[in-house]
């Protein structure tokens, strides 16, 4: 008959309530090499991320899995885990705890590939675990990507239409939207305040992907409820960083530029609450809208104002509101050296402008490729371009 899994090693023999199926296919050998261990409820049996060479058959009790704290999965007797970092050498890929006091046999990780090896029934059970496993991932995923459209889908809801500004009398309006992942914290708008008074609005959450979006959504709405025809951009730009301080966690930050436009006059007062500073094309020339932008919105410091400037604008002018995703382009790993920059955006803007006709926004955005000449995008980036006809 046999060894008991441990007993020829030392150790304990497992309970009556042992698991059956991979135990039973153990050559006597490996049997004899295997160790049980137990594991009072909440201890830690492996831990993501960490290196893992043995694998692990649970004898009885139970045990979740979780990954990045949260539990997707049971583990009940006779059920092997741990198999993945240790074929492949790696890292562990998810963290298994016991739920309730539990036996658990550990294998050496040769054990198990010369177990395979030898035993097509082992084989074929092992396959069987690791495709089902696939197709729990699989089904995740497939969860988490219908969510991610979604989310999409109601982060494009809160943009402007500029349907309006095609036939326009006054102004050209153009967007390059490009989140980095399904979603951004890159945020635009435009405001009707009157008929000839108008708002822009280009901000930046700190990061990127669905952490920000719930705050581009509280700030969007919290200026669409605050600005008002009288509305002056510094004061609306200090009422939406004392509602940060006030509602969003600590250390999340943002960047937002608001422009007023009176079309009559084309008279512009701007506020420019954190870089980058937005730029202005003139006659052949490009230079930023101010050279002292104001706070970046939700650090904690009292007493912060924001300057507020105003700008005639005449015909032809060509304001670029962006992101830092377009300016801090690169195309190496020396940031130093291998940034776009202000500067360098400046440049492509005004080839942009000299070229002529529409899609300023969209000749900005390739510039940029071009400059980044295949390296790779890390943040999201928007080209908001206002231009009078």
């Amino acid at each position: 008959m046999p060894p008991t899994p441990g007993a020829g090693a030392g150790g304990e023999e497992p309970s009556a309530a042992a698991g059956t199926g991979f135990i039973d296919l153990l050559s006597p050998s490996v049997r004899e090499r295997c160790s049980i261990r137990r594991f009072a409820p909440g201890d830690v049996i492996v831990r993501e991320g960490e290196a893992g060479g043995n694998v692990f058959i649970l004898v009885s009790g139970r045990c979740e899995v979780t990954v990045h704290g949260e539990t997707l999965n049971l583990i009940h007797p006779g059920e092997l885990f741990g198999e993945i970092a240790c074929l492949e050498a790696g890292t562990r890929t998810a963290t298994v705890r016991a739920a309730v006091e539990s036996e658990v046999l550990e294998l050496v990780g040769d054990a198990l590939r010369s177990e395979l090896q030898r035993s097509p029934a082992m084989l074929e059970k092992c396959l069987r675990v690791i495709a089902h496993r696939v197709r729990d991932i699989s089904r995740r995923e497939t969860t988490i990507r219908d969510e991610q459209r979604g989310l999409r889908k109601v982060l494009e809801s809160l943009q402007p239409r500029l349907d309006r500004f095609k036939d326009h009398p006054v102004l050209t309006v153009e967007v390059r939207w490009q989140p980095l992942s399904f979603t951004s914290g890159d945020y635009y708008d435009v405001l009707e305040l009157s008929p000839d008074r108008l708002l822009f609005a280009l901000g930046d959450v700190m990061g990127h992907g669905a952490p920000t979006t719930p705050i581009v959504g509280m700030m969007r709405g919290q200026l669409h409820e605050f600005a008002s025809v009288d509305s002056r951009p510094h004061e609306v730009l200090a009422h939406l960083h004392r509602h940060m301080l006030r509602h969003v966690q600590p250390n999340v930050f943002m960047t937002l530029t608001l422009l007023t436009l009176d079309l009559s006059s084309l008279t512009a007062e701007f506020s420019v609450g954190g870089p980058p500073c937005p730029l202005l094309h003139r006659k052949g020339s490009c230079v930023p809208l101010t050279t002292q932008p104001g706070w970046t919105l939700g650090y904690p410091f009292g007493g912060v104002s924001f300057p507020s400037e105003s700008l005639p604008l005449a015909h032809g002018d060509t304001l670029l509101f962006y992101t830092d995703g377009l300016s801090d382009a690169a195309r190496g790993p020396d940031l130093e050296h291998d940034t776009l920059g202000a500067d360098g955006l400046a440049t492509i803007l005004t080839n942009a402008c000299a070229a002529g006709g529409p899609g300023i926004a969209d000749a900005v955005c390739a510039g940029v490729e071009q400059y980044r000449a295949g390296w790779p995008v890390e943040d999201d980036a928007t080209a908001f371009v206002v231009s009078v006809r």
